[in-house]
């Protein structure tokens, strides 16, 4: 099930010092930590935080992780974090995501996170169909 389409989730992160680097400006590699930051409100505001295993024996981890840099971000700039699952696949989800100056709206990077659904054991799973219907319901895939 791919799904692209308007984002129904934002998350809101404000750069602090230590995210920045020598120029003044977030570190690229802090832009996984806000991607993280986002991934794990969308789940949680569906109550399917990663911390609770609310389904019964499933977890996930990220298969693949890829940012496009659109403009700099500052120290304590406010961010949103807009979030959105885009596909379910048969043992596998992406995460799209758009990190926006909240005062300015223009767009600091895109990416996406690809998780694999996995077992008790880490031997990958098919991703149940709870996850499925809870994520179809909020992203409006199923009307």
């Amino acid at each position: 099930m791919a799904e692209a389409g308007p984002f129904h989730f934002r998350t809101e992160v404000r750069v602090r010092l230590p995210e920045t680097d020598a120029m003044g400006i977030v570190f690229h590699g802090n832009f996984f930590t806000y991607l993280e930051v986002g991934r794990v409100d969308y789940l949680r505001n569906l109550g399917l935080s990663e911390g609770v295993r609310p389904i019964k024996d499933f977890e996930n981890v990220v298969a693949a992780a890829h940012i496009d840099f659109r403009s700099p971000a500052r120290l304590d700039d406010p961010l949103t974090i807009d979030v959105r699952i885009s596909e379910i696949g048969g043992a596998s989800f992406t995460f799209a995501f758009e990190i926006r100056h909240r005062k300015e709206n223009r767009v600091v990077a895109q990416g996406y996170t690809t998780h694999v659904a996995i077992d008790d054991e880490f031997k990958p799973m098919p991703v149940p169909d709870e996850f499925r219907r809870v994520i179809a319901k909020f992203e409006g895939w199923d009307r």
